[in-house]
C-alpha cells in the first residue's frame, strides 16, 4: 500500500515541470505575436516554438514586455540570449536579436511577483538569410554587367 503512495509522488513530481505554459505559435507572414497562456512563468520556464516558417536560416528580433513577470537574461531564442531592461518596479522587457535556424524556440526563464496579474505579451519578426549560392550569383551577375559595359565602351 506505501508503494503506490511513493509511485504517485514520484509521478506528482516529474510532472511539475509540466506546469509551465508552453506553446506553439505559428508565424502569420514573417512576424508572430504571442502572450502567456495560463499563468506566466507557472512552474518554471515557458517555452514558446514558432511554426510555419520555410526550413532555412532566419534573422530575428524578438520583444517581450511582462506586467509583474521579470525576466532573466538567460532567457534566450535557440541559444542566443536576451538583453533584459526593467520598465519601471513591475515591468520588465527582454529582447533578442540574431541568427538562427528553424525550428525557433523561445525559452523565457524568470520570474513573478507574489500579487498582482502576471502576464507577458511578445513580437518576433524574421528576415530570411540569404544562402551562399545567393551572394554567388550576385556577384557573377555584377560581373557581367562590368564586362558587357566594359566591351561597349571599347
Amino acid at each position: 500500500m506505501k508503494f503506490k503512495y511513493v509511485v504517485a509522488l514520484g509521478l506528482a513530481a516529474l510532472a511539475q515541470g509540466a506546469l509551465a505554459d508552453d506553446q506553439t505559435v505559428t508565424f502569420s507572414g514573417l512576424s508572430a505575436a504571442f502572450d502567456n497562456v495560463g499563468t506566466a512563468l507557472a512552474g518554471g520556464d515557458d517555452v514558446i516554438t514558432f511554426a510555419g516558417l520555410a526550413p532555412g536560416a532566419y534573422n530575428f528580433d524578438v520583444g517581450v514586455t511582462g506586467l509583474n513577470t521579470f525576466f532573466q537574461s538567460t532567457s534566450d531564442l535557440n541559444g542566443v540570449a536576451g538583453t533584459v531592461t526593467p520598465l519601471g518596479n513591475k515591468i520588465t522587457f527582454v529582447g533578442v536579436i540574431g541568427a538562427a535556424s528553424t525550428p525557433l524556440v523561445l525559452t523565457l526563464r524568470g520570474t513573478t511577483s507574489l500579487t498582482g496579474v502576471k502576464s507577458y505579451t511578445g513580437l518576433i519578426e524574421v528576415s530570411p538569410v540569404p544562402e551562399p549560392g545567393t551572394y554567388a550569383m550576385l556577384l557573377a551577375g555584377l560581373a557581367a554587367v562590368g564586362f558587357v559595359a566594359k566591351r561597349r565602351s571599347a
